[in-house]
Order: C-alpha cells, then structure tokens, then sequence
C-alpha cells in the first residue's frame, strides 16, 4: 500500500495577521504541524503494514520543512515540500491544482490520498474535495476510522446527527476528523533520523504547471475585506433585586 498524506503548516492562531490582499502574513509567525494533518498521518501509521510506504507533502515556504520533519518522526517515510513563488496567495482552488498535479505525476499508484478535514488557519475543509474532483477519485470526509481490506477501505463518517460507513475504492481521498489521543510518542532515534531525512522539493515546472494556474493567478477566489475581530468580556455587576430596574440596565446595554 502507498499512502500519500498531504499537510499544512500553520501560524499559531493567537498570533494571526493579514495583509492588505487579505493573506496570512507567516513570515516570524510560530507554524505548527496542522492539527487535523497530524490526525490524517496517524491514521495512515495506523494502516502502515510491512512494505507499505507513508509519504508526506505539503505546499508552502522553506519554514513548511519543520512540518515535514514532524511528519517524519510520526512515521512517514518520504516527505515533498511544493515550494514556488509562484505558490504564494493561493486560494482553495489553486491549491488543489497544486496537489492534484503532484498526484498525478509523482503518485499516481497512491492506494489512499489523505488529508485532515479541514486547517486551523482557513477552515475551509473544500481542498479535499476538490483534489477528488480534479483527480476524478472517490472522495470520503469527515472520517473518524478507516480500516483496509484486501481490494478496499471501510470508513466510517460522522456527520454530527448521523454516521455512516462506506466501502472506499483503492486509490480514494479520504479527509479524517479525528486521530487516536493515546498514540505513541516518537521515539528520539526516530526524532534523530527524522532531523537528517532528506526532503525532495518539487517547484512548478517539476510539477508540470503554467504560471497562470497557481497561486494567486490561479485562483478564483478574491478576498474584499479581512480583519481580525477579538471579543472581551465586559464583566459589568448589577444590583438585580428589582427586576424592573435590571431589565432596563440589560436594555441599555443593548
């Protein structure tokens, strides 16, 4: 089995900021390993039997590396950094192209396309899906357990009200919710090789891409307006014996 799980660094929430195209500004941000990405990984070690292969990718600047490097000391064998200036300002949709042309020209055998249902720092959760419509692939989201078969993956989804399980084709994208909170932890040989593992890096051309298509050439979403919004607590004390009088305090407040 080949698993190919695809990643994202992303900046510490609490330290968040724009530009004036409405971009994250990532440069001296602190970036950790997705959340979800990580939850995508360790289902695949979960999976990993002998002679399968684990690859991690991820799109992003030279800093992304340190993600991979995480990725690594989890248990992927292989780690892609997609790395252009070209890449820079990409939205939902030209991201997807991004992976998708890495699918098709480096994995195409893929057994299983992985991803976390969604990033901390967009929280889309489309990328997954449009990978699948691009790539014309099986897709599967919110998947919180995938076991392999012979010829197949049974997953199970969970939706909120319901759950539901579907046999997944080989070669399908699944996008995980949730990862195993008791999993074990690198070991240091592991943290150790993974520091000194090598990262291929893969740039437009190698992916076979135009200029046009990728980052914010390519993409169609445009952003009017972003701002950081951060709610405080009033912390206001009222005498609310007479109920009238406090009714009208609250309606002032109004």
């Amino acid at each position: 089995m080949k698993y190919v799980v695809f990643v994202k660094q992303v900046p510490d929430t609490t330290l968040i900021a724009v530009d004036e195209n409405g971009n994250l500004i990532r440069a001296g941000v602190p970036s950790i390993l997705d959340p979800y990405s990580e939850h995508a990984l360790e289902t695949a070690v979960s999976l990993k039997k002998e002679g399968d292969l684990i690859v991690a990718v991820t799109m992003g600047p030279d800093q992304a590396q340190s993600a991979l490097r995480r990725c690594l000391e989890i248990g992927a064998d292989e780690a892609y950094l997609l790395s252009d200036r070209a890449f820079a300002g990409a939205d939902v949709h030209a991201t997807a192209r991004t992976l998708s042309a890495f699918v098709e020209k480096f994995a195409a055998d893929a057994s299983l396309i992985m991803f976390g249902k969604q990033a901390a720092d967009g929280d889309t959760a489309q990328v997954p899906a449009e990978v699948a419509e691009m790539l014309g692939r099986e897709q599967f989201c919110y998947c919180v357990s995938v076991n392999a078969e012979d010829d197949h993956f049974v997953t199970v989804q969970d939706y909120g009200d319901e759950r539901r399980t579907c046999r997944a084709p080989m070669g399908s994208v699944v996008s995980v919710s949730e990862g195993d909170i008791n999993r074990r932890l690198p070991s240091i040989a592991r943290f150790i090789e993974a520091s000194e593992a090598e990262i291929k890096r893969l740039d437009r051309i190698a992916l076979g891409l135009g200029n046009f298509s990728v980052g914010m050439n390519g993409s169609r979403t445009k952003i009017v307006k972003s701002v950081n919004v951060r709610s405080e607590r009033l912390g206001k004390i009222t005498d609310g014996s007479d109920p009238v009088k406090a009714a009208a305090y609250l309606k002032e407040l109004i």
